[in-house]
């Protein structure tokens, strides 16, 4: 079977074929927590930058390139080994997938309930995974989930966060037994995406999530996915702003309208 990642380039291409035409690519900067691609159509595609581990002042080797590629050949790179690679290509997909929803809107179905409202934990305790570590979440979920475990890999994360609420763990298989899973949208870019809807398979509600998840949903809906919550950029010099000088979601999140996509 194909991977999540294949499947959403393939998405996106196929859709791109539709349009007359696609905007070029006005910037692309690889920041300290977020990774952007700008278009001159006045759009904004974002994903979480992972880790780069460079023993030097160098992070990515072709850098000064990017920005001179068309939007489809930066959006192949969702495909690379190369981390930061493929934070551009997410960004670059996010970008384009916002192009494609606004030129077909009856393609898709936008949800009028919150996220969090949507999951089935207010009306029957249930466990809960998540995979990457959403702080705004922690308050809802551990007061209405049975219990609540974290599948992150950031060192800087201790077992316990709160001292006494959620299991932190770095095994995916942690997962097996949850009930409700939510994955960030960072999980594109590193890449365990497939493998926590395979190990979390008695999971009866599973919804991804975050500025990263900019995506067309599709390729998530066929995988048994219920939800896709993203954020449209509405204004990108403040969103911009904010990724450059090394800001995270809670720094540019201001600057755009969250949304929830369902099947």
């Amino acid at each position: 079977m194909s991977k999540l990642n294949e499947d959403i380039v393939a998405e996106v291409r196929a859709h791109s074929a539709g349009l007359k035409s696609l905007p070029r690519v006005r910037m692309v900067a690889i920041s300290l927590g977020y990774t952007l691609v700008e278009l001159d159509s006045d759009t904004l595609g974002v994903c979480f930058t992972p880790r780069s581990g460079a023993d030097s002042c160098v992070h990515y080797q072709s850098a000064g390139t990017l920005a001179r590629k068309p939007v489809l050949e930066l959006a192949e790179l969702m495909l690379s080994p190369n981390p930061l690679e493929k934070s551009v290509g997410i960004a670059a997909v996010n970008a384009v997938s916002k192009v494609i929803m606004d030129q077909e809107p009856e393609k898709y179905r936008f949800s009028d309930i919150d996220f969090l409202d949507l999951l089935p934990i207010k009306k029957e305790r249930l466990k809960v995974g998540m995979v990457g570590n959403i702080g705004p979440f922690l308050p809802f979920l551990t007061k209405h989930a049975a219990s609540l475990i974290i599948v992150d890999d950031n060192p800087s994360l201790p077992r316990g966060i709160m001292g006494h609420g959620p299991a932190m763990s770095r095994n995916i298989k942690d997962l097996a037994q949850v009930d409700v899973l939510i994955i960030t949208g960072s999980s594109a870019a590193v890449g365990d995406f497939d493998e926590a809807i395979e190990s979390a398979r008695s999971a009866r509600f599973i919804g991804v999530v975050g500025p990263s998840a900019g995506w067309l949903p599709d390729p998530a809906f066929r995988r048994g996915v219920h939800a896709v919550a993203g954020t449209r950029v509405t204004d990108i010099p403040g969103a911009r702003r904010a990724i450059l000088e090394g800001g995270g979601t809670p720094h540019f999140i201001r600057y755009g309208q969250k949304y929830t996509l369902i099947p």
